[in-house]
């Protein structure tokens, strides 16, 4: 009896060990899960820790990138200015050099009448009667001086007595009035001169201006009027004196 007692209090043990571990089955697996949860964690901090110093090398390879542009960036930046700085002194050279030399080729085709000046002298000094031969020289001298400015350089003479008034061309030193129509020139004093097609001198001119207004009538026709007046008055009083 005893023995088959212990078998029945050890199967009761059983069942309520199955009973216990149905109501309650969380409890069982509780060691091996938070086992493997704290065997995981390490491998997670590694990761982050892997990322962020790969993430750390990629940032600073940028900036050393960066700070290589900006260095270049810089070093042509200044070489440009340099450059301009360079430039313009130049060209402030050059001009300074223009201005100062710009009429060497004039000078260089004056000197040659500077020539013929000199050597007309010398001959006026050897003879002083022949005065043909010196006028003659001077006209050559002129001829040849107004050629070479005329054909290498544009300038033009232009004659203005006998053409009307243009203020734009003529310069009126003196004016007198006369039976004209529109101010003429009468006398040129000195001739005008044009480079290509502008006036660099006006030519000095007398002027001749008309004695009227315009619309006022003329001294022939007061004349005309005067006249045609008195025989009118002279013929009333003969009409007056036979009646």
């Amino acid at each position: 009896m005893s023995k088959h007692k212990h078998e029945e209090e050890q199967q009761s043990e059983m069942r309520n060990q199955e009973n216990s571990q149905a109501q309650n089955p969380k409890n069982s697996p509780s060691a091996p899960e938070s086992k493997i949860e704290h065997e995981a964690e390490p491998k997670q901090v590694d990761q982050s820790a892997t990322d962020l110093e790969s993430q750390l090398a990629a940032a600073n390879a940028e900036i050393e990138r960066l700070k290589a542009q900006l260095e270049e960036l810089n070093d042509k930046y200044l070489r440009t200015l340099a450059e301009q700085v360079n430039f313009r002194k130049r060209v402030v050279k050059e001009k300074e050099e223009f201005q100062q030399y710009a009429v060497s080729t004039l000078l260089n085709d004056l000197i040659p009448v500077l020539d013929d000046f000199d050597r007309s002298l010398d001959a006026v000094a050897q003879n002083h009667k022949d005065v043909e031969k010196v006028i003659e020289g001077i006209r050559l001298i002129q001829r040849r001086l107004y050629d070479t400015l005329s054909k290498k350089y544009g300038l033009k003479q232009y004659k203005a007595e006998g053409t009307a008034f243009d203020p734009h061309l003529h310069e009126a030193m003196f004016s007198e009035k006369g039976d004209v129509h529109e101010p003429k020139v009468t006398q040129e004093f000195l001739p005008g001169y044009k480079l290509h097609d502008r006036v660099i001198r006006t030519a000095k001119v007398k002027v001749m201006m008309p004695d009227n207004p315009a619309g006022a009538p003329s001294k022939t026709t007061e004349a005309r009027g005067e006249t045609q007046d008195s025989a009118s008055f002279e013929g009333a009083g003969e009409n007056s004196s036979l009646g």
